[in-house]
């Protein structure tokens, strides 16, 4: 175990070889098989966890390949994969995504293209520009007669010039030397955008699998495979809902020459992956605010000129049912050394006087989104509804607003949040279920909430098609015209009601709505909301935002 040592002082020339200013916790060694599997390192002997950026060594590995004598090549490699090729989980998750698209029915050789598509870079760099012997590291490694593993070491050859057969066993095919070529091209063309030739490589490597029908069973491979699982531990990554996919080789239609919106179950697909263990819920969550954010609009405030300004006029007695943080600490130990709660405790006393502030006082939103069978699973595909109550509902956090949304489909089937509250995860976690059901929207709740006027005002909004109609023609023990216009004058902010309508003008409901006062927003298709939640603040609010 000596070589542990020396490897142990050259980590800090290991992390120069890509910067004077690159950080990172010491490698960790690992002496068992036992410690290998606690720590992830399944089947490399040598890997980087993205999780905490640490790098993982197998010494039983290292010595069984004789690898001793190559710190700097493997240290080096490693920490390659944080500071150079992927760098982050997000660009990891691009290239896994890229190279699905290229090998259908073959994901699951996806980390594994990956990986050696980023170790190509990694390892040309190094040999470069810092003229490492990473030649001899696959020389310890050995030859092997398997077709996609000569390609790959042929790849190497080219590269740094090498003679045929010092990587490489045997004749090679012409398909062989023609594809390590192109990919040596590749690797030099682009070394500081992976990204461009990603779809170029992984269709170059699809034959080698789709042919045999077979995964690669070198071990020798396997070996060399240190970012399998690269998210394990992380959250699913975000800035991921559009990726340009390029090809200058196999230029596919519709899928090539441009960028490809991603779908919420190509996203978990890339997540699953990657190692990321994440529910559903979490993984939606993450695809829908990501979707949302480059569409935030200010959300509206109503001013108050003159605003009351609060004066501290002095103490009185704490309440034991009052708040705790309400006590004046510093007081209380004046009036008393010994603190008795509610004999010796004293709270502040505040009286207001006018004053030139102006007071900004956010609507509250109370967000419905139809869930029936009529509409998509936001899962699975891009639900238009959802992104577009994403949208709305994260641009009323931002400027303080509460906001409850309730998911609703059948008949006593809805989803809301705990009234209104300001957690985005939790209320995009409720945005982004499903029922698929029935439709039946949820009087109840409106005839519960709206009981006594909110201390804040609140706008109502509905996002549904002809199932609103609903709202009226269940059957409901109580008045349902009675419940929906207490609510809309209670709510004191005003109510909307977006609606893809087969026949905008002709349904009843929809007409008594609009003429009792609610705003109706009739739309073609679900698409069309991306302009609506943009328009939504101006339309409403504008010419009735200041409060006198």
């Amino acid at each position: 175990m000596d070589f542990v040592k020396v490897w142990e002082s050259k980590w800090n020339e290991a992390l120069k070889l890509w910067s004077d200013y690159v950080k990172l916790t010491p490698a960790k060694f690992l002496f068992t098989e036992s410690e290998e599997k606690g720590e992830g390192l399944t089947t490399s002997f040598a890997a980087i966890r993205l999780k905490d950026h640490r790098v993982l060594l197998s010494v039983r590995q290292i010595q069984h390949y004789k690898l001793e004598d190559f710190a700097l090549e493997i240290l080096g490699h490693e920490i390659g994969h944080h500071v150079f090729c992927p760098g982050d989980l997000a660009d990891q998750a691009k290239l896994v995504y890229i190279t699905n698209l290229a090998m259908p029915r073959y994901n699951h050789l996806t980390p594994m293209i990956v990986n050696i598509y980023e170790d190509l870079f990694i390892n040309d760099h190094l040999k470069r520009q810092n003229n490492l012997r990473m030649e001899e590291v696959y020389k310890k490694l050995g030859k092997q007669k398997d077709p996609f593993w000569n390609f790959y070491m042929r790849t190497y050859e080219l590269l740094w010039a090498l003679p045929t057969g010092t990587l490489t066993e045997g004749t090679l095919s012409d398909q062989i030397q023609s594809d390590a070529a192109l990919v040596s091209r590749m690797i030099r063309n682009y070394p500081n955008d992976w990204e461009k030739a990603m779809f170029d490589f992984a269709s170059i490597c699809f034959p080698y699998f789709f042919e045999t029908n077979q995964e690669s069973n070198s071990k020798v491979i396997k070996s060399l495979l240190d970012t399998l699982d690269a998210g394990k531990g992380l959250p699913p990554p975000s800035g991921l809902t559009d990726v340009e996919i390029s090809s200058e080789l196999f230029p596919t239609e519709g899928i090539t020459g441009s960028k490809r919106s991603l779908s919420p179950a190509e996203y978990s697909t890339i997540c699953k992956s990657m190692g990321i263990e994440a529910d559903i819920s979490e993984i939606t969550y993450r695809y829908y605010k990501d979707k949302a954010l480059p569409y935030l609009v200010p959300f509206p405030e109503l001013i108050t000129p003159g605003a009351k300004e609060e004066i501290l006029e002095g103490n009185e007695l704490w309440d034991p049912g009052s708040p705790i943080d309400k006590i004046n600490w510093l007081e209380s130990t004046i009036k008393s050394p010994v603190i008795i709660p509610g004999y010796t405790t004293v709270e502040d006393v505040f009286g207001e006087t006018t004053s030139n502030e102006i007071k900004l006082n956010p609507i509250d939103l109370d967000l419905f989104v139809d869930c029936s069978g009529s509409m998509p699973n936001p899962q699975n595909e891009l639900s238009y509804l959802t992104l577009a109550g994403a949208i709305i509902a994260l641009s009323a956090l931002k400027t303080g607003s509460g906001v409850r949304v309730t998911l609703w489909s059948g008949e006593k089937e809805f989803l809301t949040t705990n009234g209104f509250i300001k957690n985005e995860k939790e209320i995009l976690k409720v945005l982004t279920g499903y029922f698929g059901g029935g439709t039946c929207f949820p009087l109840e709740l409106l005839e519960d909430g709206y009981k006594e006027v909110p201390k804040r005002k609140r706008h109502i909004l509905i996002i549904s098609d002809d199932g609103i109609d609903t709202m009226f023609t269940q059957t409901y023990p109580r008045d349902p015209r009675a419940i929906v216009k207490n609510a809309l004058e209670k709510a004191c902010g005003g109510g909307s009601m977006v609606l893809q309508l087969y026949q905008p003008n002709n349904n009843p409901v929809v007409n008594e709505l609009k003429q009792s006062g609610w705003e109706i927003y009739p739309i073609k298709t679900w698409t069309d909301l991306i302009q609506f939640s943009k328009d939504f603040v101006e339309r409403n609010y504008v010419r009735n935002q200041i409060l006198r």
